[in-house]
């Protein structure tokens, strides 16, 4: 009962909406927080992104066993970040890693299948649309970042992994790629890291010019 009133009253809210603002104000303040801040900052940001995730997707599902899980991999995901503060370790850094990544990977997941799948194109859902581009951007950071901690060489420019705060260079990549700019201040040494670079690029590129797109229109033909 409390899921599915949490349920009714963000989509009348707009959750996509909310979720969108916390999004932006995170990928912005994050990388100034991580630098001044240090571990502090990495604890508040990951909650706080949770969070952002559970407003814009995971409330508008009453099923339990989703809700337990997502709410499984979250607690995993923070604990392992506070354990490596005292115990530096590169594989609770992975295994926190696997967490985070999938419980993005299936909140992307249900928030397409809700906006696809769940009646009339409105305004919140295009705006979900957008918020699916960014969480796409910050997936494909993760991956980026377990390549990383595999081959040390994968990209050129200063990127180690034993820094928090570089990880948003990593998430500063993935965007750019995503967008198709190509700065070329970091580029990828690998194949395999060439292969994934492109294969965003193309999927930023499809996903704006047919999914958003088509999505827009449906919403305009309706109104």
């Amino acid at each position: 009962m409390k899921i599915e009133l949490a349920m009714k009253t963000t989509n009348q809210q707009g959750n996509y909406i909310y979720m969108l603002v916390g999004l932006l104000v995170l990928i912005t303040i994050g990388p100034a927080l991580s630098e001044r801040l240090d571990v502090g900052s990495r604890l508040f940001i990951q909650s706080s992104f949770s969070a952002i995730m559970f407003i814009g997707v995971w409330t508008l599902y009453t099923d339990r066993f989703l809700f337990r899980f997502g709410m499984g991999l979250v607690l995993t995901s923070f604990i392992l970040t506070l354990v490596n503060y005292f115990v530096a370790s590169e594989a609770i850094f992975f295994i926190g890693l696997i967490s985070s990544f999938s419980f993005l990977l299936l909140s992307i997941y249900l928030a397409f299948t809700h906006i696809l799948f769940s009646g009339k194109i409105t305004t919140n859902k295009i705006v979900g649309s957008l918020c699916i581009y960014m969480l796409i951007g910050v997936l494909w950071s993760l991956v980026y970042i377990f390549i990383s901690i595999i081959y040390a060489e994968a990209f050129h420019g200063d990127l180690p992994f034993s820094e928090y705060s570089h990880m948003w260079d990593y998430l500063y990549f993935s965007f750019v790629t995503l967008t198709t700019l190509g700065y070329g201040d970091i580029t990828p040494s690998l194949p395999l890291v060439r292969s994934l670079a492109y294969l965003e690029a193309i999927c930023g590129q499809f996903y704006l010019a047919i999914l958003v797109a088509s999505l827009v229109g449906a919403y305009v033909k309706d109104h």
